[in-house]
């Protein structure tokens, strides 16, 4: 299937990743199988069954709890975000959401993280929340809100394509070496495509940043970065990729590429003893 064209105009459900799509069907039949086994051994075998069956209720609970008390720490020490609480943060988060024609705008927090450059959207008793760490938001201040647009409609994206809703379909799939993984990625693929239609002109820059950092990533050559997701295809690389819950950034700005997002001009690197450097 040929790969969709990324623009602002392009209509949003052309964007979802076919293998996200795919995935999720097998991992609810997968899941759905789990469930249905475990109900049946239960009632094969009552004395034990009925224990498990306890810890199938307990443990899920045991998580809520613990998802709410980390989520309560990080509300409570993070500055909410609002018409008069970054402003700027605050209007791009409307437009994305009002985009992708999301019921409620999300409460976003900026929380302090140690220079990491990073964003998340997480939900919780069926409220969504969005956190972005203050470095991400420090790159507006410096270089223009582009590139942060478009980490916030990638996060946004994942409320609108409803990944954070219905977990209890998918968690036993979740499990299994390399499904659960690959579901993942497949989702960051389609929430790259979102968020470059919500801000095309800061997809690339965007993952840029998360690669070199929020100075480096102007200098970055980006086909010659896009192109290292073919040149190194080391044992270790792929293997490392496969296990993990996201693509490789090399191939989320290849992809972004292919798709026809445009890329950012490069700023070249003053060096020491370079005139440009004075």
């Amino acid at each position: 299937m040929p790969t969709p064209r990324v623009s602002f105009g392009t209509p949003l459900s052309q964007l979802v990743y076919v293998r996200e799509r795919i995935l999720y069907g097998v991992m609810v039949v997968v899941s759905l199988g789990v469930y249905a086994g475990l109900v049946m051994w239960s009632l094969s075998q009552p004395e034990t069954g009925a224990s498990y069956l306890v810890a199938a209720f307990v443990i899920p609970l045991i998580g809520w709890y613990a998802h709410g008390m980390a989520l309560g720490h990080m509300r409570g020490n993070a500055v909410r975000v609002s018409e008069k609480q970054f402003p700027q943060l605050y209007r791009l988060t409307v437009a994305h959401a009002r985009r992708l024609e999301l019921k409620q705008v999300p409460v976003v927090y900026v929380l302090q993280s140690g220079g990491l450059l990073n964003a998340f959207a997480t939900r919780f008793s069926g409220r969504d929340f969005v956190v972005i760490n203050s470095d991400v938001l420090e790159m507006a201040l410096d270089q223009g809100e582009a590139a942060v647009g478009f980490i916030v409609g990638h996060e946004l994206a994942h409320l609108w394509r409803g990944h954070l809703r219905h977990r209890w379909l998918t968690i036993p799939a979740r499990f299994l070496p390399y499904l659960g993984s690959a579901y993942s990625r497949a989702c960051e693929y389609t929430c790259d495509r979102i968020g470059a239609a919500c801000q095309p002109e800061g997809a690339i820059s965007g993952l840029l940043a998360l690669a070199a950092g929020k100075q480096l990533h102007p200098h970055v050559d980006v086909r010659e970065f896009a192109a290292q997701a073919e040149k190194d295809q080391s044992f270790w690389i792929r293997r490392a990729e496969l296990m993990s819950s996201h693509p490789l950034l090399t191939k989320r700005v290849a992809a972004l590429v292919k798709a026809g997002v445009a890329i950012p001009a490069r700023s070249q690197l003053p060096m020491a003893g370079n005139p440009m450097a004075a």
